[in-house]
């Protein structure tokens, strides 16, 4: 059961058998399914699909709906919600084939995901896109190191933007965090509290949630490990 105190996280395997592709798949609007055509290249069109299916069965959980019956809107930026007046807020995001997944209750909630490919450039990435105190601290750092401090400050800030409703276009540079490579991190100067977290559910993945609030307990089911 979700009351407000909980967050709930699950990240899963979007690599599922034909059988269930197909179930999934019947489970989907006539919107999400035309979105899902857009698609160029089969995987990709796979993996929305799979990652959406799973949403309206874990929705429907929460609403005790069927799946087929949860409705969504979307705000200006494109971020879901259920549609009408719902406290249940939600979040996902997939890359490669894993899928994360956000809900709690009257708290805005984002999650990011991010396949840790290689990336010989990330210091001036962070040099273009990141705010000059991140950058100092990226540059100093070995390649490896780079990427994957890169990476945790790309999935914090990206998990925030979509909490608030903005979307990668509100601006990487205009969240500012104190980063390090072994320190968590931290958004700075926030005008209401928020938390960020890594959750490091695959070793080849970065993952972020940002949550309002600081007062809350964290559920996570994970079952990305064999995938």
């Amino acid at each position: 059961m979700l009351t407000p105190e909980y967050v709930d996280i699950y990240g899963g395997s979007l690599a599922v058998l034909e059988e269930r592709l197909q179930f999934l798949t019947s489970l989907l609007s006539e919107d999400e399914i035309q979105r899902a055509n857009r698609f160029h290249f089969p995987e990709h069109r796979r993996r929305f699909v799979v990652a959406r299916g799973m949403l309206r069965e874990l929705l429907g959980q929460y609403l005790n709906l069927d799946p087929m019956q949860v409705q969504f809107e979307y705000s200006s930026h494109g971020k879901p919600r259920i549609q009408g007046e719902s406290s249940l807020k939600f979040n996902l995001s997939h890359s490669q084939d894993l899928v994360l997944y956000g809900f709690t209750l009257e708290r805005e909630i984002g999650v990011d995901l991010e396949y840790l490919r290689p990336l010989e450039n990330a210091s001036q990435l962070a040099q273009r896109f990141f705010c000059p105190r991140e950058y100092e601290v990226i540059r100093t750092l070995d390649l490896e190191n780079q990427k994957k401090v890169f990476f945790k400050a790309w999935t914090a800030k990206e998990a925030y933007l979509k909490a608030i409703g903005a979307g990668i276009s509100g601006g990487l540079d205009q969240v500012e965090l104190e980063l390090s490579l072994d320190e968590p991190v931290k958004l700075r100067s926030l005008p209401s509290p928020w938390s960020v977290i890594s959750l490091h559910l695959h070793p080849d993945y970065a993952d972020a949630v940002a949550i309002q609030g600081t007062d809350y307990q964290l559920r996570v089911c994970n079952n990305t490990k064999s995938a």
